[in-house]
């Protein structure tokens, strides 16, 4: 069976590798649905895909087995119903709602301390990409502590990891794995736990909720598999949404 890009025994190879599939896959099936992209997410073929790459080949602990059953949520409600139903979950949920947004999907939201601290929290975000080489382009119209940003980032991290170790370049590799619990620590993480958590718990019923907290548990198995790092001592927990 192929992965996402039609070669699953690279990703067994490479964990890295894997994840950033993953992470793709998940920022695609986290954007404001298309049709095309509808289409493409409801097919059976594409499910199997998906946790291919999740489990890369190995038998599936506890963890894993909650995002397969999350993701499956997800899945089988894309193909119970019909693109505007989808389209309608997804507003409801990240954009649109009455009398407010269950799940606005920017991390500030989530992790700053409070409102007045919001500025300040999309300001430390922006500098951790800045400082990973990574800069926002000018004509990105949205924030750059939107969920599907800090996924296409966790991405890149994961693919600088993967390239590292096709070099024999350990100390790169490592350093881009000690960046990634950096990342997932000091924000992706708190964001994803607060989000699914509420998600599941205003909406349960939406594919969305289901993705969201099938989500934040591999990001949470992520960031037990790369252990204790020297800028992050207490590793994160993962928590059940």
């Amino acid at each position: 069976m192929e992965t996402m890009d039609g070669s699953m025994d690279q990703a067994i190879q490479s964990p890295a590798l894997g994840r950033a599939r993953l992470y793709h896959f998940l920022e695609l099936a986290l954007a404001h649905p298309a049709e095309d992209g509808f289409d493409h997410f409801r097919r059976e073929a594409t499910e199997k895909e998906f946790v291919a790459t999740l489990l890369g080949g190995a038998r599936p602990d506890e963890a894993l087995a909650a995002a397969v059953e999350g993701a499956a949520g997800f899945f089988a409600g894309l193909r119970r119903s019909t693109f505007f139903e989808v389209e309608t979950a997804h507003i409801g949920l990240f954009s649109a709602n009455f009398p407010q947004v269950p799940c606005p999907p920017y991390g500030s939201l989530f992790t700053a301390a409070d409102e007045s601290k919001r500025l300040e929290e999309m300001l430390a975000i922006k500098h951790f990409y800045q400082e990973n080489g990574v800069d926002i382009a000018e004509n990105f119209d949205d924030l750059p502590d939107h969920l599907c940003v800090e996924l296409e980032f966790l991405q890149l991290l994961c693919f600088r990891e993967n390239d590292a170790v096709a070099e024999g370049d350990g100390g790169t590799a490592a350093g881009a794995r000690m960046v990634q619990a950096e990342f997932l620590d000091r924000f992706l993480l708190p964001f994803t736990d607060r989000l699914s958590r509420i998600a599941v718990q205003a909406i349960p019923d939406n594919p969305y909720s289901q993705l969201l907290a099938a989500t934040h548990r591999i990001l949470a198995h992520h960031r037990r598999s790369l252990g204790e790092q020297p800028n992050s001592p207490s590793q994160h927990r993962e928590s059940q949404p």
